[in-house]
């Protein structure tokens, strides 16, 4: 019998997988990692998977992910270690996309700053004062066109809007499939979009991938919206562009350390949404990446190759583990 330890707790629909295949272990004391030792499978959630995490468990076979980004997870340490790295990889899409385009809109619609109007500035004439931006017929800027930035592009087709993309990994038959005109260039996205919404894993090459520089290049008035991770963004540079004015406002569901601290600069704009990373989780996205990640553990203690391995070449160690 096999042990699979979960990070979060996990509902019994899902846990129910499990029975008759492996015995479950949830974190009960203030370590976070507590009793991980004897796990042969993890179903990680925001912890970091470091080598020494790994070290701890050395019968882990495999880190199951609770969503797509699995950035928190040493990949090559895991490689080096025979375990096998999975994540959830279809949960997330819609839930997160949707909350893309509720920021964009909360923020073209100064939500925010308006119900601070009622609250604290009897102003006599609302209607007259107020500055909003109709989504109608202006420019999305997609970076990335993935799973999530593709279901955002579809979504803000419906809402008249024109699409444009900036994504390297990706075909130009996807784009036309979608509806959407691929850019060049970074540069050339945010010099042409009314609106830029982050879908980029975080990377070496992505961390700070906005900052003093593509911010710059960005339309005077222009919109961000970030639903990747707090990383892809320099918060320094933004917070000097809401500052200057030279930006609209932003839409924020993640920041470079969550949760952010409660005087975080970014709180105190009336132009800015911040959400605590939050976008996959309806009910509905939990439930898929839940399920997703608890399937892939089921499929590897079976012995079958999960299909959302990410680091592939480790299969046949891994398959040989189990067979010990």
């Amino acid at each position: 019998m096999y042990n699979v330890w979960f990070e979060r707790p996990m509902p019994a629909q899902f846990t129910a997988r499990l029975d008759g295949l492996a015995s479950i272990i949830e974190p009960v004391t203030n370590d976070p990692y507590h009793s991980i030792e004897t796990a042969h499978a993890a179903v990680a959630s925001v912890l970091p998977y470091t080598a020494a995490v790994m070290d701890r468990a050395p019968e882990l076979l495999v880190i199951s992910r609770t969503g797509i980004g699995y950035d928190a997870v040493d990949v090559a340490a895991a490689t080096a270690r025979g375990i096998a790295v999975c994540n959830a990889p279809d949960g997330p899409t819609i839930s997160t996309a949707e909350h893309a385009i509720t920021l964009m809109m909360a923020v073209a619609r100064q939500l925010k700053k308006s119900e601070y109007e009622i609250r604290y500035d009897r102003k006599e004439d609302f209607y007259d004062a107020y500055v909003g931006i109709e989504l109608y017929g202006k420019r999305l800027g997609l970076v990335g066109i993935g799973r999530i930035g593709s279901h955002v592009a579809k979504v803000a087709n419906a809402l008249g809007m024109t699409v444009i993309a900036y994504d390297p990994y990706v075909s130009a038959q996807h784009a036309a499939d979608i509806h959407v005109e691929l850019m060049p260039s970074l540069e050339a996205l945010l010099r042409s979009a009314d609106i830029v919404s982050l879908h980029a894993p975080l990377t070496d090459e992505t961390r700070h991938l906005i900052n003093r520089t593509t911010l710059a290049q960005m339309k005077a008035g222009a919109i961000l919206v970030n639903t990747s991770r707090g990383g892809v963004v320099d918060e320094a540079a933004l917070i000097d562009a809401l500052e200057s004015g030279h930006l609209f406002g932003a839409g924020l569901d993640v920041t470079e350390v969550e949760p952010p601290a409660a005087d975080h600069p970014l709180l105190g704009f009336h132009n800015v949404i911040l959400t605590p990373h939050i976008a996959s989780g309806t009910e509905d996205g939990k439930a898929r990446i839940r399920e997703a990640a608890v399937l892939n553990v089921v499929q590897l203690l079976r012995g079958e190759q999960p299909p959302n391995l990410i680091n592939k070449a480790v299969w046949p160690q891994v398959a040989a583990r189990l067979k010990r």
